[in-house]
Order: C-alpha cells, then sequence, then structure tokens
C-alpha cells in the first residue's frame, strides 16, 4: 500500500463538471433523435445514417468523458497520449453505432438487448479506462477493484436503460417530444454517474519514474473548453441535420399527398391568386401548373354568369366560413361540367385569411342519378298503370258477377219459384224441399252482390267518395261489432276517379288492418278537404309495435304507401303499445276537368 504522503490528492473544476453533465444531456437527446432518422430511413440513406450518427454521438461521449477527466485537477503535470486517446474515441463511435443499429431494428427482444448492453456497455468502460491510460503524469495509477467492477457494471445497467428508452422514443411523433426530454435528461445523468464512478475507482501515488512523453499532449483548460465547444458544435448541428431531414420528409410527404389527392386541389394566397394547383386540377380542367401561377382562379374556371356566386363564396371564406357547394365550372377548352366544391380558409401570419379549394367532378353521379329518377318515373308509371289495370279489371268482373251471374241466378230463382207454384198440393215434400233451395239461391245471391260490391264499389261510382267512405264505415261496423264514428264533409268532394279509389282503397285495407289486428272496440274516421285532401282513421286498439312498420312486416301498409306516393301524397302512422294507431294520409285533391 502506498504512502500517505506520496498519494496525490486530486480536486474538480465545478464549472467543468456541470459541462460534462450538459454534454451527456445532448448527447443523450441526440441519440432519440438520431434512432427515430435511422428508423425511418432505408437503403443506402440508412447506411449514412447510421454512420454519421454514430460519428457524432461517439464524438459527444468521448468528449463527455475527457470533460469530466480534463476536470479533475493533479498538483502535477498531466499531458495525454494522444494515439490512446483516438483509441478510446473509436470505443466510443463504436458503441454508439451499436447503439444505433440495434434500436432501429423492428424488434428488440430482451436477449438482443442485454447482449447489445454488454456490449456498448464495455465498450464504454474501454473508452474511460483507455483515455485513463493516455495520461501521461510522473505518478502510477492505481484502481479500486470493487469500484471498477461497480463502474462496469452502471455502464452495462446504465446501456440497457439507454437503448430502451432509445427503441421506445424513436417515434418521431410530436406528441412524445417532453418525454423525449426527460428521457435524455435520465439518461444524461446515468452517463455522469458511471463516468465519475470510475473516477473515483483511480488513485495517483507519485513515482520517481519520467512517463513516455513522445506522442504525449498537454490540454488546458481553454482547450477542454475547446472540445466542449466543438462536441456541443457537433451536436447541434446533428440535431439540426436530423430537424431539417425530417422537414424534407414531411414536405416531400405532403407533396406526395397533394399531387397524389383523388380531387383537383387549387391552392390560393390572400389575394386570391392561385399558388398550386395537382395534377387531378390539370386533368379535370385542363390548366398545366405553370398556366394557372399567379392567376385568378375566377379568370379560369368560373363562368361568366356564376361570378356573383363565385364573389359570394369568396366573402364567406374571407370571414372564415367554410363553403360546401355544387355548382357548375368551365374547362379551359370552355366545356362546362358539374362539381361539388369544398373552399376553406387558412390563417397565415398577420391574421389574414387564405383558402384551398377542392373540385370533384359529379358528371357521372349526376348522370347516374338522373337515371335512378327515370328508372323511378317510369317504375311509378308502370305501378300506376298496374294499378289502373287492376281497378279496370275489378271493375270489368264486378259487372260481369253482378250483370252476367247475378241474373242468371236471379233467373233461376223466378224458375223454380214458378215450378213450385205449379206442383200439385199433395207434393209437400217437395214443395219443402223446392223452399229450401230457393232459401240457398236467395244466399247466393246475396253472396254474389257483396262479391261484387267489394271488387268495385258501384256507390263509389254513382255517388262519390264521402258516401263510399260512409258505406264501408257502415259495412265495417256492421260485420265486426266495431263501433264506427264518421266526420265527414257535408257534400260530395268534387275530385279525380283515380284519387277517390286510391283514398278509397287504403281506407279499406285500413280498416282490414283494425278488424284482423287492433283488437279495437271503436274507430274514428274523419275526412277533410283543406286545400290538400286528408283522411285520419284512429283505432283505441291495441297500437301498433315499435319496429314493426321498418321491418316492412305488412303487405298491405307497404301498399297503402305506394297509393299515396303514386299520387304524390304521403301515409303516416303512428302509436304504440296500449294508445291504438293513428293512419294519416293526404294527398293532392286534382278536381275533374
Amino acid at each position: 500500500m502506498p504512502s500517505p504522503d506520496l498519494v496525490l490528492a486530486g480536486s474538480y473544476d465545478h464549472g467543468l463538471v456541470a459541462l460534462s453533465v450538459v454534454i451527456a444531456v445532448l448527447v443523450s437527446y441526440t441519440a432519440l433523435d438520431l434512432a427515430g432518422r435511422v428508423t425511418a430511413t432505408h437503403g443506402r440513406a440508412r447506411l449514412i445514417w447510421l454512420a454519421g450518427g454514430a460519428t457524432a454521438m461517439g464524438i459527444g461521449i468521448w468528449s463527455m468523458h475527457y470533460v469530466g477527466m480534463l476536470a479533475f485537477s493533479l498538483p502535477v503535470p498531466v499531458q495525454y497520449d494522444w494515439p490512446m486517446v483516438l483509441l478510446s474515441l473509436s470505443a466510443g463511435i463504436l458503441s454508439a453505432a451499436l447503439a444505433l443499429f440495434v434500436v432501429s431494428r423492428q424488434r428488440m427482444g430482451a436477449p438482443r438487448a442485454s447482449g447489445a448492453s454488454i456490449l456498448m456497455g464495455g465498450g464504454i468502460a474501454a473508452m474511460h479506462y483507455s483515455g485513463m491510460t493516455a495520461m501521461r503524469l510522473p505518478a502510477m495509477c492505481h484502481y479500486s477493484p470493487p469500484l471498477v467492477a461497480l463502474s462496469v457494471v452502471l455502464a452495462i445497467a446504465f446501456s440497457l436503460i439507454a437503448l430502451w428508452l432509445t427503441f421506445y422514443f424513436r417515434d418521431e411523433a410530436g406528441g412524445r417530444m417532453l418525454r423525449k426530454g426527460a428521457s435524455a435528461l435520465l439518461m444524461g445523468a446515468a452517463i455522469t454517474d458511471m463516468h465519475y464512478t470510475a473516477m473515483a475507482a483511480a488513485s495517483f501515488v507519485r513515482s520517481a519514474e519520467i512517463p513516455d512523453l513522445s506522442h504525449a499532449i498537454s490540454i488546458s483548460s481553454l482547450g477542454a473548453a475547446a472540445i466542449a465547444m466543438a462536441t456541443l458544435m457537433v451536436l447541434a448541428i446533428t440535431l439540426v441535420t436530423c430537424l431539417v431531414d425530417r422537414l424534407e420528409k414531411q414536405r416531400a410527404l405532403l407533396d406526395g399527398l397533394f399531387e397524389q389527392a383523388p380531387e383537383a386541389v387549387a391552392l390560393l394566397n390572400v389575394g386570391h391568386r392561385v399558388v398550386r394547383v395537382n395534377g387531378e386540377f390539370t386533368r379535370v380542367f385542363g390548366y398545366t401548373p405553370q398556366e394557372v401561377l399567379d392567376r385568378g382562379l375566377a379568370d379560369l374556371i368560373v363562368p361568366d354568369e356564376l361570378r356573383d356566386e363565385f364573389q359570394k363564396f369568396t366573402e364567406l371564406v374571407a370571414h372564415g366560413q367554410r363553403v360546401d357547394a355544387e355548382s357548375i365550372r368551365r374547362r379551359k377548352d370552355g366545356s362546362r361540367l358539374p362539381v361539388s366544391i369544398v373552399r376553406v380558409p387558412v390563417s397565415v401570419p398577420g391574421g389574414q385569411i387564405a383558402e384551398y379549394g377542392i373540385y370533384h367532378d359529379v358528371t357521372e353521379r349526376q348522370r347516374a342519378e338522373e337515371d335512378l329518377q327515370r328508372s323511378f318515373e317510369q317504375l311509378r308509371a308502370l305501378a300506376a298503370r298496374l294499378q289502373s289495370v287492376r281497378e279496370e279489371e275489378r271493375t270489368r268482373v264486378a259487372r260481369e258477377i253482378h250483370d252476367e251471374l247475378g241474373q242468371a241466378l236471379t233467373a233461376i230463382k223466378l224458375d223454380l219459384t214458378a215450378l213450385l207454384r205449379d206442383l200439385p198440393s199433395d207434393q209437400e215434400p217437395a214443395v219443402r224441399h223446392g223452399q229450401s233451395i230457393l232459401k240457398l239461391l236467395d244466399e247466393t245471391i246475396q253472396s254474389v252482390r257483396r262479391i261484387a260490391t267489394d271488387l268495385r264499389p258501384g256507390v263509389l261510382d254513382d255517388l262519390g267518395l264521402v258516401a263510399a267512405v260512409e258505406w264501408a264505415a257502415e259495412e265495417f261496423q256492421a260485420r265486426t261489432g266495431i263501433k264506427c264514428r264518421v266526420s265527414l264533409p257535408e257534400s260530395d268532394i268534387a275530385m279525380d276517379p283515380e284519387h277517390a279509389t286510391a283514398l278509397f282503397r287504403i281506407f279499406q285495407e285500413t280498416l282490414t288492418n283494425v278488424a284482423r289486428h287492433a283488437n279495437a272496440t271503436q274507430v274514428n274516421i274523419r275526412l277533410v278537404q283543406n286545400g290538400d285532401l286528408s283522411l285520419e282513421v284512429r283505432d283505441d286498439g291495441k297500437g301498433i309495435r315499435e319496429g314493426q312498420l321498418s321491418a316492412g312486416q305488412s303487405l298491405g301498409i307497404l301498399g297503402m304507401r305506394e297509393r299515396a306516393l303514386l299520387l304524390g301524397g304521403e301515409l303516416t302512422i303512428s302509436g304504440g303499445p296500449g294508445k291504438g294507431t293513428i293512419v294519416k294520409v293526404r294527398i293532392p285533391n286534382i278536381h275533374r276537368n
């Protein structure tokens, strides 16, 4: 054990110590930023970022250690062997390269992270102790094995933490900047802890042996400051390069998105002059980017008769409002096309408003809508024709049943009556049998009349809609026992037969639904002519269930809706469990010509 009188007592320059901590934190932040850049690049660019980033980080780590060493002062002159200094720098660069390579991989499992932390921590320890070996002074350096072992363990442990933090925060999302800064502080503190633990492991004892100064250089405090400043500049340049590259990538991404946008897009400045258009704008309107630059958009694509509309939209955008509209715009060749328009205000420095406009050619959509509308109108016309043919057929069948079958049955009744009258009085069994047949004939004649009336009630054709509604209500009450309260106009309503028939059929179907489903005791019926013609049927039954209408369960209801739509009217059904059901139908009243 050396004599205490020969042990050199050292001291620290607190300013340089603080500077080493600053360098450590900045190196840590640079490592986090570089990891994002290396991860985001591919191929040759990735190799360039890996090499450049490893060099910058290695210089930063090496500088931090040497500034920390230079902060330690001894009462003897100290010089440094520059080949060993370069060797320690190489160890730092290799460690940084290993770290960047590992954290830029797609995955980093525990085995890979553990192995990399051992190699990285060992490299940092090698850098530090090779740097200590570079010292040339009239003294011998002794190390405390426990503290040396502790410094190596700390280097490996802190390397593992640094690798995980760097891997986690390599994402360049802006929302992680605060956590990235906190991680840099943690990593910087860990690096300085490892360094000063290793420094504490060394002690210096005076020696009469003259050191080898053939490759030694002296570094003053000013030199230490110069090393630190140069390192800070390297790290700052690295960070700025990362930022510029990131912004360039984002600009390229935005340019690509703008050019490949599926809609025609035009950017306008505060003077409403075109700044830029994309490829789709050129395809839709025919103008090249050079032709539209610094020109008013209204002069290019707005028809003369729509200038007022365009100016109105411009004023809305100038007040910070978004515009969504459809209109007509003009191509370069003078042809016109329908477009959907979105004009969006954009705030620029100085409180002024610029904008971008998005235009989508809706020619195909409008053509498809027109074709669909024509098809729908054709279907409605066909449905109306089918309804008319069906009513005509019902009328024909009702007439034939009434005239031919009814007359035939009446003739049979008359002949049978005459036959019975001519029978001898001693033929009482035959008379009784004949009378039974007469009764059956009467019932059949009534059934035939009812069927004919159901097919086409003569009262509708002879007396009109009001009388037909009243007759149908009376028939419904007599047949079902459900009381009907009817409110009708005092006189008949002069209207087109088609409308009268449609409304009457809707009324019939409504009463049928009440009888089948409502379990009602009373029905209130109201027919009103007030501009349009309205019919309301309200029952006190169990009410229609929620979802029953949307589920399309009733073909009868679908038929009622279709009849109303064919005449340009509307039908609504409302109600609820225990509250009864209300059917309202309104159709335009078209009078007879």
